[in-house]
């Protein structure tokens, strides 16, 4: 019996002493803190690169203890770190259900931080040493660059130039300078404008791209063919650039495509007229130069190139003629002697410099040569040293006739 009420004693002492322990751990758990943080804002939303950014994080008071001498804490790794502020404040007593308690943080994001939600590490820092730590990517900042850059790398015509009833292929090499994926990259040549000579040949006037990764590039072709009829100038054709980036921004640029017509000029020289039918005579000889292509020529110059065939009686070897039309002539005149040449003809060697219509500078060489005449050929053509032998001769045959028919009439008149 005696043992029976000693086990029964020790038994109830064990079940106090259990119930003891179970409230002071009821009491200890309730006493931890527990709260929860909200990143509520960042302003500005999106951040730019080399810009400052606030962060504005809320505090909530789960818990049913008031929490002594809170601290909110960021740890700023790259490419943020702190502006002008703290990166540790203490928020002080924080109420059981508290939800209005507040903190902001002002960063400074690095100049050449990468486009994207970057994470933001924060800790919580309470009096008994205990913490909670939120760095598994719970919180981020978005960056953006404020325009998705798609820079056109190099533009390459194929012949530079064109000319009329041709055609050349326009090649653009594009490079995404943004920090994200460009997306539905449309390049297109305008060319419905009535005062534009070209059109798309065996190709679209639009070309597009899927994709372009950051920092990486790619190659557009385009392929026109130009108006037979086409006037020689300087066209610009515009060119409508659109895409998009990864959050479906889409962004629009214009710019202009500088495309040269122009063929090279068609001149033809030759000796329109000379005095010079034989050697050892004197006289004038007249070259002319004619623009029989489609463009006008501007600041033609001819330069007279030496040769032993001639001696030049003029006071210049040079003559500026300016401007020449297409399908127009311009003539100098020359004084010469000319002495024995062994092969029987006088050879005047002459360069021909002159600009396009598009400024391009140009020189031909044109080799004119007329021939001499022995006194033998003079007589039989009917040519004389100074070119007035038929008109000459002509006038002899006149007299001739007048003086004889003066002659008929008078004896006719006797009889």
């Amino acid at each position: 019996m005696k043992n029976l009420f000693s086990k029964t004693k020790l038994f109830s002492l064990l079940m106090i002493s259990l119930l003891f322990i179970s409230l002071i751990s009821i009491s200890s758990f309730a006493e931890t803190p527990s709260f929860s943080v909200t990143m509520m804002s960042q302003n500005p939303d999106p951040v730019e690169p080399g810009q400052t950014v606030k962060v504005k994080f809320k505090i909530e008071n789960e818990g049913s203890q008031t929490t002594d001498d809170v601290i909110a804490k960021i740890d700023p790794q790259y490419p943020f770190e702190i502006y002008g502020d703290e990166i540790e404040k203490n928020l002080g007593r924080v109420s059981a259900s508290s939800t209005n308690t507040e903190v902001s943080f002002t960063l400074k994001v690095d100049e050449d931080a990468v486009e994207g939600n970057t994470e933001l590490d924060f800790e919580l820092q309470f009096s008994d040493s205990s913490s909670i730590t939120y760095d598994d990517g719970e919180f981020t900042i978005d960056i953006q660059t404020n325009d998705a850059v798609l820079d056109i790398s190099s533009i390459e015509l194929n012949p530079e130039t064109i000319s009329p009833g041709d055609t050349t292929k326009i090649s653009f090499i594009v490079k995404n300078e943004a920090d994200s994926l460009l997306k539905d990259i449309t390049f297109k040549l305008e060319l419905n404008d009535d005062d534009l000579p070209f059109a798309p040949y065996q190709s679209s006037s639009e070309k597009r791209i899927d994709q372009l990764n950051s920092d990486y590039q790619s190659s557009l072709n385009f392929e026109i063919i130009c108006s037979p009829d086409a006037e020689v100038g300087l066209y610009k054709i515009p060119l409508n650039i659109t895409y998009y980036d990864e959050n479906g921004n889409s962004y629009t640029s214009e710019d202009l495509l500088a495309i040269t017509v122009s063929e090279q000029p068609t001149l033809k020289s030759y000796i329109k007229k000379t005095e010079i039918y034989s050697s050892n005579q004197q006289g004038k000889v007249t070259i002319q130069i004619a623009n029989t292509g489609i463009s006008n020529i501007q600041s033609l110059e001819m330069q007279l190139i030496n040769s032993s065939d001639y001696k030049l009686l003029s006071p210049s070897d040079y003559f500026y003629l300016g401007d020449l039309d297409a399908d127009d002539t311009e003539s100098e005149e020359l004084n010469i002697y000319v002495a024995d040449p062994e092969s029987g003809e006088v050879n005047i060697p002459i360069k021909l410099s002159y600009l396009d219509e598009n400024n391009q500078d140009y020189e031909e060489y044109f080799y004119l040569d007329f021939e001499l005449y022995s006194d033998d050929e003079l007589s039989l053509y009917g040519l004389s040293s100074n070119g007035n032998s038929s008109y000459i001769y002509l006038i002899v045959v006149l007299v001739l006739a007048g003086g004889g028919y003066y002659w008929y009439r008078k004896r006719k008149k006797k009889s």
